[in-house]
């Protein structure tokens, strides 16, 4: 038991809640969204300052159903592409309402795919697209407010790069969809950002090879059994621990840094 609870220490991840990606629209600057408008009239997302039309303080990323007389709207707003890479548990919240309390019934989509066309974001495979429709109709909350969503979008952990889509479509003569606070978050592994660049090899002289972006700060290498045979420190990006000692077999070598442990397995031969 102890040797069982030993090696799955070794090989216990530590993990950390991380912001991947955020838009509070408070420049109001949506330049690096890819905007489509799909029902070509001209009208757009756009970045929205409310309190030049009603009193407002926030900004917001903002499409329209009606200006000056009805439109129908079928907008896209594209995010930038967002790295993802090795996180899991992956969560989208954002900030939608209808500015006109009286005419809020706006219907949107929201989706968060793995690629950046049209065809992407309408794939009913989850691990291609998760997408979410409503009617801010349906919420009296949304009516000239602001209401908060979330989307779980787990189902893409493993993906390298992921967009967030905001869709404003089948409606008319409303007002305004608003739309803030935007952020996808994600549970990322401690040792997935400090071995960021790690790499280890076995040369033919028996030596094991560590190399990293950030300097290394020990290895301690195990054997089967879960025994130590060798603890070494270590203070450099490039360093080499000399295995010559140990019998051929399969060892496992800890490697700590920045406070962050990472186990891999080797073979000397």
């Amino acid at each position: 038991m102890k040797k069982i609870t030993l090696l799955a220490a070794l090989f216990a991840v530590f993990t950390m809640n991380a912001q991947l990606f955020s838009d509070d629209f408070e420049d109001q600057d949506i330049s690096d969204w890819t905007l489509l408008d799909e029902d070509g009239d001209g009208n757009n997302f756009m970045a929205y300052d409310p309190s030049t039309a009603q009193d407002g303080v926030d900004n917001y990323m903002s499409s329209e159903s009606w200006n000056g007389s009805p439109l129908t709207p079928n907008n896209y707003a594209v995010s930038p592409v967002i790295d993802v890479t090795g996180a899991s548990d992956l969560l989208l919240e954002y900030m939608v309402g209808g500015q006109d309390p009286s005419f809020s019934a706006e219907n949107y989509t929201v989706y968060v795919s793995t690629g950046n066309t049209i065809a992407d974001f309408e794939n009913t495979d989850t691990s291609v697209t998760v997408s979410f429709t409503e009617n801010l109709g349906d919420d009296p909350a949304a009516a000239g407010e602001l209401v908060s969503r979330t989307l779980d979008v787990s189902s893409l952990a493993g993906a390298t790069n992921l967009y967030i889509v905001f869709r404003h479509h089948d409606v008319s003569d409303e007002f305004i969809i608003n739309f803030d606070n935007v952020s996808l978050s994600g549970v990322l592994s401690v040792n997935d950002q400090a071995f960021n660049g790690f790499t280890y090899f076995v040369d033919n002289s028996n030596m094991l090879n560590l190399r990293a972006n950030s300097a290394m700060q020990s290895v301690e290498l195990y054997n089967v059994l879960g025994q130590q045979v060798i603890s070494q420190k270590l203070a450099n990006t490039n360093e080499a621990v000399n295995l010559s000692a140990l019998k051929s077999g399969v060892y496992l070598a800890t490697v700590s840094i920045d406070g962050a442990k990472k186990t891999v397995k080797i073979a000397k031969k």
